[in-house]
């Protein structure tokens, strides 16, 4: 009898342990999953102009809209590796993809529209214009909305337009969103209906006017700023984003050109 109840004992001593090892278990694995996401991480680098580089937690490199080499003066970076390229239009202050080194997916202008898988991610491609008569006078422009390390991007391209019903729907909405804001077609009612619209919470201000903008007629950044509120200047040309980093309400970050 002695024996049956220490057997009995030593079963119910080993079923607590058992369940405990479980508990423990899945109660660390859940929490260094939900840290690890909170870790992860985006590089986001301003080249100048409308030329963006991304790198995501696990190495994947996004070039968007590089720049050629006679239209501003700002340096190429030299041997820059990319896995994915990214080209708005075919104008020539933003589709120099053959700069890139390594072998990138490419996705270009209008044959960019649509859903474009690359490196486990998909980058979409949505039909916009360059300027307010549904491209009659100067094109077409793809911009681009994809997710990095759970955060939501859009680079607009060379836009200059507000946002319709169908194009919004399009992205969705958006964490950061990179916002060409040299074209003086847009007021900055428009640009702010268009962050709006989008519901960006970080705005990276892209293709202004700065001394090596060359001869491209593009408003200056200060024009832009005028009356803004919660704007962060950044003191240089990079920065960290992942999901705990994106703030409640918009805020605006200006990076320093390189």
């Amino acid at each position: 009898m002695k024996g049956l109840i220490r057997e009995l004992n030593f079963i119910s001593f080993f079923r607590s342990l058992l369940l405990d090892f479980i508990f423990l278990f899945f109660f660390f694995s859940f929490f260094s999953h939900s840290w690890g996401q909170n870790e992860r991480q985006v590089l986001v680098r301003w080249y100048g102009h409308a030329f963006v580089y991304l790198i995501s937690s696990t190495g994947v490199r996004v070039a968007i809209d590089p720049y050629g080499d006679e239209t501003v003066k700002y340096r190429f970076p030299d041997h820059l590796q990319a896995d994915v390229v990214l080209i708005s239009s075919e104008a020539e202050d933003r589709s120099a993809g053959e700069k890139l080194y390594g072998t990138p997916q490419i996705f270009r202008s209008i044959t960019a529209i649509g859903p474009n898988n690359a490196r486990g991610h998909i980058f979409k491609g949505i039909q916009t214009f360059r300027d307010k008569s549904q491209g009659s006078l100067h094109g077409k422009n793809t911009a681009f909305v994809f997710k990095l390390d759970h955060v939501t991007f859009a680079h607009l391209g060379d836009l200059a337009h507000t946002l319709n019903k169908d194009q919004l729907a399009e992205f969705g909405k958006v964490d950061v969103l990179f916002l060409p804001i040299g074209n003086e077609i847009l007021s900055n009612d428009d640009l702010d209906k268009i962050t709006a619209d989008l519901g960006a919470r970080i705005i990276i201000p892209i293709a202004f006017k700065t001394n090596l903008s060359g001869d491209m007629d593009i408003r200056p950044l200060e024009k832009y700023l005028e009356g803004k509120k919660n704007v962060r200047m950044l003191d240089g040309s990079e920065l960290l984003i992942g999901q705990a980093d994106l703030p409640s309400e918009p805020w605006i970050y200006v990076l320093k050109a390189p």
